[in-house]
């Protein structure tokens, strides 16, 4: 399911996770006590790098039951690629990643949430 309900622009200055993006879900939130999201959940977010045609960025959140209770149990990693017929590759993960989203700890580390781009 995707999250946002239209390609996320660039933020102005950069951002993290820089180009047009759409961000996809496996599972719903639960929103009765606030944004949760369950174990066993997958987010792929997905980026068109400026002035480029292909996705050329994959970040993916799993929320694993017991993995990082510091970081809600969410497993961080992203790849890139530098053209389409590259394999993507690691470029960041772990402490990399949760480091920025403990900023969205409020919305259960997931920052769509907090830009008005999702429901």
């Amino acid at each position: 399911m995707r999250l946002n309900p239209e390609p996320i622009p660039p933020i102005q200055g950069g951002d993290a996770h820089n180009g047009t993006k759409d961000v996809f879900t496996s599972r719903e939130a639960d929103r009765s006590g606030g944004i949760s999201y369950p174990a066993g959940t997958i987010i792929v977010k997905e980026a068109i790098r400026p002035e480029r045609d292909f996705i050329g960025l994959v970040a993916i959140m799993r929320k694993i039951e017991g993995f990082d209770p510091a970081n809600n149990d969410w497993e961080f990693v992203e790849y890139t690629r530098s053209s389409p017929n590259d394999i993507f590759t690691i470029i960041a993960s772990g402490g990399i990643c949760s480091g920025c989203h403990t900023g969205a700890a409020a919305t259960d580390f997931v920052w769509v949430h907090t830009t008005g781009d999702a429901p």
